[in-house]
């Protein structure tokens, strides 16, 4: 198999990943299951508030999370209802906050999504674990460079070196 049928390949699997991980209802059952009743657009929100440290800037959530100025506005005022968010106005910007309650919620989230990449993991080796979590790493860790990069020249003539090309 030719590598850019590899790279091919590794693509769909990527779009299936993110395609499963963030399906609606998956979420649902997901915060169902450590006792929440969010949905997936407010699951998605407090993963990524945590993911961040418990903090994010309000624009930078609404980026982060894939939702427009509005409909986060409506979010978090909803989260911080629930008080699992607190908004605290610093000048003219807005940070989100994770309340307790939040910090709370989100490890609940982290713990059952950990629980299903196990799951997922049922059957491989310490090494082949050991060996996948140093390649997505280093594939993550190289992905900015690569969206700007492709961004900034979306021509399909523009050559995307092979990894035997770059090393």
């Amino acid at each position: 198999m030719a590598v850019d049928d590899e790279i091919e390949d590794i693509r769909e699997a990527l779009v299936r990943v993110v395609a499963e991980w963030t399906q609606g209802e998956l979420q649902t059952q997901v915060a169902a299951s450590v006792g929440g009743s969010l949905d997936a657009i407010e699951v998605r929100a407090l993963y990524v508030v945590g993911m961040h440290g418990g903090s994010l800037g309000f624009s930078r959530l609404a980026d982060r999370a894939a939702m427009s100025r509005p409909t986060t506005s409506k979010l978090v005022s909803r989260m911080s209802a629930w008080g699992l968010f607190d908004r605290v106005r610093t000048g003219r910007t807005v940070e989100v906050h994770l309340t307790d309650a939040g910090r709370d919620a989100y490890s609940r989230l982290v713990a059952s999504g950990q629980q299903m990449v196990g799951v997922a993991l049922t059957g491989w080796s310490a090494d082949e674990i050991t060996q996948f979590q140093a390649h997505l790493s280093r594939f993550v860790a190289a992905l900015p460079e690569a969206t700007s990069r492709a961004t900034a020249s979306p021509s399909s003539s523009d050559h995307v070196p092979s990894p035997q090309e770059e090393t």
